[in-house]
């Protein structure tokens, strides 16, 4: 009897842990079926991963939670970063990279690059309530680079923040089931 309820115990303990991480509502994506032929067709995309930033210091910081969404058309994406920091002690921000040209690759595979690109940044209206984006000159982003491979996504960029110093974002992300956040 002793066994039984150090068995229902442990595995009591493991469902808590389970819930408490998150981790078990993920669900990702075995294909990439909003990209055909090269080119974004419907839904939006939800990637979800490792993003690193490298400072001009040779610091490090990792958020291990990276949610990265693409929308689009024929020609063009918006990328938006969900609660993206480039340090620990910098605030989380919705930011967004707003309508920049893709290059079609094969199948569910796209690439891009952009020089530079001055990103959004969701705030809140001073009038009215609610929130809307807005441009953020300061944390304008240079060498900007990324590919989506099916369900795999990496994107890259330089971004100098007066005074703050320069810093270099890499993301790797893997595509979410659709319906899965």
């Amino acid at each position: 009897m002793k066994k039984i309820i150090l068995l229902l115990l442990t595995v009591a303990a493991f469902a808590a842990c389970d819930k408490e991480d998150g981790t078990s509502k993920i669900r990702y994506a075995s294909e990439n079926t909003s990209i055909s032929d090269g080119f974004f067709t419907s839904d939006n995309m939800h990637f979800y991963g490792t993003a690193t930033v490298t400072d001009s210091e040779g610091g490090s910081y990792s958020d291990p939670e990276a949610w990265f969404e693409f929308a689009g058309d024929r020609e063009t994406l918006v990328l938006y970063m969900h609660q993206t920091r480039f340090a620990a002690a910098m605030p989380a921000l919705d930011m967004r990279i707003y309508q920049f040209a893709y290059t079609p690759g094969e199948g569910a595979s796209l690439t891009f690059e952009i020089e530079s690109s001055i990103p959004q940044v969701r705030l809140p209206n001073e009038v009215g309530g609610g929130y809307s984006y807005q441009p953020m000159p300061s944390y304008t982003l240079t060498d900007v680079e990324g590919s989506i491979e099916n369900t795999l996504c990496r994107v890259a960029f330089t971004c100098t923040v007066p005074r703050l110093g320069t810093y270099r974002m890499e993301y790797e992300g893997r595509l979410l089931e659709k319906g899965s956040i």
